[in-house]
């Protein structure tokens, strides 16, 4: 009788074999979850897989790094990771999760979790219902992304962009308000040309006309904010900007904190744009009024200082000159006003580049009880303002020109032609920058001695018309006038070849311009 010929697949040779096969398979899986594991943690994502059936979840990947809370700690039902929600996002979360178990396929929910430190951060979580009738284990995958910080860059993009529409609205309306200003400025000094002297409305008309300029000076404050200032110095009086500021300054500062004037004798005037440093003085007011929330005092004062040698002042060198001195003291009823951290706020490091613009010197002093003295040192203007010869007036009245006068703001055209009218010259209007070129080259073409134009107009703008005007006549003078700062650099760098005239204008301007060029 022949012997059974053994089964290879259960002799210990072949099940030593299968047992290490099955090892090697073990092991390889084991390496993959590894390097999945990695890769996800690596990629800064939560990896979680909610067996539905059971109510059990297992989780991997960047766990610890996003809330604080390693994988093993949290236990596998639903209402575990549930819990880590605000309760506002709470809700919303069920209904999203409930919704995907009954209908399957993809999902996606953001909202509010907790992270071990008790503060909430915003995590996105997108994935897939795999349900029984797919053949599997019913299993809710999805993977946890903490967008936090780019919720925080699109806030910002947003900020940005609200910022922005901001400055093109401010800048509009300071456009139009300056022309305003321009008009009520304009009739305001003829009244005063033609009252005598001795009537008392002059006092009157001499507070109208400052309260519209102090209006202008407001307006560009607030393009100050939101765009690049230009630089436009004048011969200041520095108690003057003082006193006409404070009422704005004592509202800014409140009732907590007290503001004196301390204001010199003989100040000489400054070199310096008003309305930057009026801007300065609103900025370290309000980093004043946060450095003292116990409240306190702040002391302006003014002083006329020479400077026989360089020397320090602060951080700042200090070069020899005569300088006007603006001290700002700061005295907290209670604790300390914290020098280093005053110079950090935002509105003191603007002050200070805005007083660099001006050829100033910025410095902030501290002192041992606590108290601050800011000390800003301006270059006087004296020296610059010693009287001039006047030219001897001609012996004959001008003679009158034909100007052509651009202007879309009828109240600002009407004020201009009646004030170039009154000197006898001959005024033709348009309403724009195409208005005009047909004006110029229509059946009677005009062949103008001067031309007025606005530089923001619809249609075609001043700039665009001056430069086609100086083909058509390369001789006639062409004077620009806006109430747009930035404008003004445009023009200066794009034509510097025509002249500038700023709003809201003086009467008085707008008449030695233009007999500047016609005599030109």
């Amino acid at each position: 009788m022949e012997k059974p010929i053994p089964n290879r697949a259960t002799t210990p040779e072949a099940l030593r074999e299968k047992e290490d096969a099955v090892e090697r398979d073990l092991r390889g899986l084991r390496q993959w979850r590894l390097r999945a594991e990695g890769a996800i943690e690596s990629s800064g994502h939560i990896l979680r897989e909610w067996d539905t059936a059971r109510d059990e979840s297992l989780y991997c990947g960047a766990m610890e790094s996003i809330l604080g809370i390693y994988p093993h700690e949290m236990s596998g039902t639903f209402e575990t990771w549930a819990a880590l929600i605000h309760p506002d996002d709470r809700p919303g979360y069920r209904r999203e999760i409930q919704r995907v178990l009954t209908e399957g396929g993809p999902f996606q929910v953001e909202y509010r979790a907790k992270r071990r430190n008790g503060q909430y951060i915003q995590l996105l979580e997108r994935g897939y219902f795999i349900s029984q009738l797919q053949g599997t284990t019913p299993v809710l995958s999805s993977m946890i992304t903490d967008v936090s910080e780019l919720r925080e860059l699109e806030s910002r993009l947003r900020q940005a962009q609200r910022v922005e529409a901001f400055s093109q609205l401010t800048g509009g309306v300071a456009h139009d308000f300056n022309n305003m200003l321009s008009v009520v400025v304009g009739y305001t000094q003829i009244l005063l040309e033609d009252i005598p002297a001795d009537d008392d409305r002059r006092t009157f008309l001499a507070e109208i006309e400052k309260a519209a300029m102090r209006a202008s000076s407001l307006t560009n404050q607030l393009l100050a904010f939101t765009k690049p200032a230009t630089v436009r110095r004048a011969s200041v009086q520095a108690n003057d900007v003082l006193n006409d500021v404070s009422k704005m300054l004592r509202r800014l500062l409140g009732e907590q904190i007290t503001l004196e004037l301390k204001t010199g004798d003989q100040i000489w005037p400054i070199q310096v744009d008003r309305a930057q440093l009026e801007q300065v003085l609103i900025n370290l007011a309000a980093a004043s009024r946060e450095s003292m929330p116990g409240g306190g005092s702040l002391t302006l004062s003014t002083s006329n200082e020479t400077i026989a040698e360089a020397r320090s002042v602060g951080h700042e060198q200090l070069p020899p000159g005569r300088y006007v001195c603006v001290r700002i003291l700061l005295e907290p009823e209670s604790g300390r006003a914290g020098s280093k951290a005053f110079e950090k706020k935002r509105g003191v490091s603007a002050a200070a580049d805005t007083i660099e613009k001006n050829d100033g010197v910025f410095a902030v002093l501290p002192a041992d009880d606590g108290r601050i003295m800011i000390e800003l040192y301006l270059p006087s203007a004296a020296e610059s303002e010693k009287p001039k010869l006047k030219k001897p007036a001609p012996s004959t009245a001008p003679k009158s020109a034909k100007i052509l006068l651009v202007e879309d703001d009828t109240a600002m055209r009407q004020l201009a032609k009646i004030v170039l009218s009154r000197l006898g010259h001959q005024v033709i209007e348009a309403v724009d920058g195409e208005n005009a070129l047909e004006i110029l080259s229509g059946p009677q073409p005009l062949h103008p001695d001067l031309i007025i134009t606005d530089i923001v107009m619809p249609r075609m703008g001043g700039i665009e018309l001056a430069k086609k005007v100086s083909n058509l006549f390369p001789d006639t003078p062409v004077l620009l006038a806006t109430g747009y700062p930035e404008q003004e650099a445009v023009a200066t760098s794009t034509a510097p070849q025509f002249e500038l005239l700023r709003k809201p204008f003086a009467v008085g301007d707008l008449i030695s311009k233009v007999g500047a060029l016609l005599d030109s």
